[in-house]
């Protein structure tokens, strides 16, 4: 099959399907390209979709009342989200941005109620996300609460990253120091502070609108607490 229109075939959502069952669902699901910072909902002007993530990363966001902003998720290849009452997902007033030019599959009420509700398969992976989702959320509020700005920072840089192949380094995390705030729950200052220190130990380096990341086991140490472990 045609790989740009071969959109659900890493999305673990539909993992327990057949290669036939798989291509009728392609057929109903769209695939749009994004770049980096466009915004692909907008809860100015709701609409009942269902985004499933083929490729690129995703902010979800909340603006606040003194205009800053709180992230509640960052949705990454095989994650969905989006309007769609039919499986108790509710954007309310989120907005969803992307971090990355990335590729979006888009799925509509009727599709879903068709094609997803109907296959229990399918809806025990949705469930299953949601629980994750629900996880991540508890984490991220878990953090500004009990976490220094190095650390979610740290944190926030680890998580985009994940783990390199043995002997490469990992790829960079391709945002401006705004949008790190963003992910971070903190200002673009204390953001920016937080980097430098993070670059004078020798943990990360700072380019122009990407962060390289020079010793990912220590990162994630800071990540951890370990500096307030070191001096408790």
């Amino acid at each position: 099959m045609d790989d740009d229109h071969y959109c659900l075939a890493e999305v673990a959502l539909f993992r327990d399907l057949s290669r036939r069952e798989m291509s009728a669902m392609a057929a109903a699901a769209p695939m749009r390209t994004v770049s980096a910072g466009q915004v692909v909902y907008d809860p100015g002007r709701p609409v009942s979709v269902l985004f499933i993530v083929k490729t690129g990363r995703f902010r979800l966001y909340r603006v606040l009342a003194d205009g800053r902003t709180v992230t509640t998720a960052v949705p990454g290849p095989g994650a969905v989200f989006g309007e769609m009452d039919l499986l108790g997902m509710r954007m309310g007033g989120t907005w969803a941005e992307a971090l990355e030019a990335g590729d979006l599959c888009l799925m509509s009420r009727a599709d879903v109620r068709g094609m997803l509700l109907s296959d229990p398969r399918i809806a025990t992976r949705i469930a299953e996300q949601l629980g994750a989702r629900i996880a991540e959320l508890e984490q991220r509020l878990t953090d500004v609460v009990g976490k220094s700005v190095v650390e979610r920072t740290a944190h926030t840089l680890c998580a985009l990253t994940g783990e390199a192949a043995a002997g490469h380094e990992p790829e960079p995390v391709r945002l401006t120091h705004g949008q790190l705030a963003g992910l971070v729950g903190a200002t673009r200052e204390r953001t920016t502070t937080a980097l430098g220190e993070l670059a004078d130990r020798g943990l990360v380096s700072l380019h122009r609108g990407k962060v390289r990341i020079r010793d990912r086991n220590r990162l994630a140490a800071v990540a951890d607490g370990a500096d307030r472990r070191a001096t408790g």
